[in-house]
């Protein structure tokens, strides 16, 4: 009794290690380069634009998520610059279509361009 008891406690601590494992690895943000194929362009008006630790974020009237360009790509954008120039302005941002279970409702996204009407701000592709 007890060596059956066992094999089901060893099974299923098996099963949830590898289910962990899984949603480790999906975490993991892949490393193919973006490109305008696999984004997704969102428009709206610009709220607000502040720093933070991912970056420099952009928060879209009428619209929860936290959209934010990060400093690994960004190197010729200034702050300052960017709340003058967009603020109550229309804009286009283009994300990747990637999801995490660290954030499984997507609620921080990382811009990969940045437009108004035809007039590129900032891109990585």
């Amino acid at each position: 009794m007890k060596k059956q008891a066992n094999k089901k406690g060893t099974t299923a601590l098996l099963l949830v290690a590898s289910l962990i494992l899984v949603l480790l690895i999906s975490g993991i943000p892949s490393a193919r380069k973006a490109d305008k194929k696999n984004c997704t362009p969102t428009t709206g008006v610009v709220k607000e634009i502040k720093a933070g630790p991912p970056g420099i974020i952009i928060h879209l009237k009428q619209d929860p998520r936290i959209y934010y360009i990060s400093p690994k790509t960004n190197t010729h954008l200034s702050l300052k610059t960017l709340e003058k120039e967009l603020t109550g302005k229309t804009i286009q941002l283009y994300t990747a279509q990637d999801w995490s279970p660290l954030d499984p409702f997507s609620t921080m996204k990382q811009v990969h361009r940045l437009q108004i009407g035809d007039t590129v701000i900032f891109t990585e592709f």
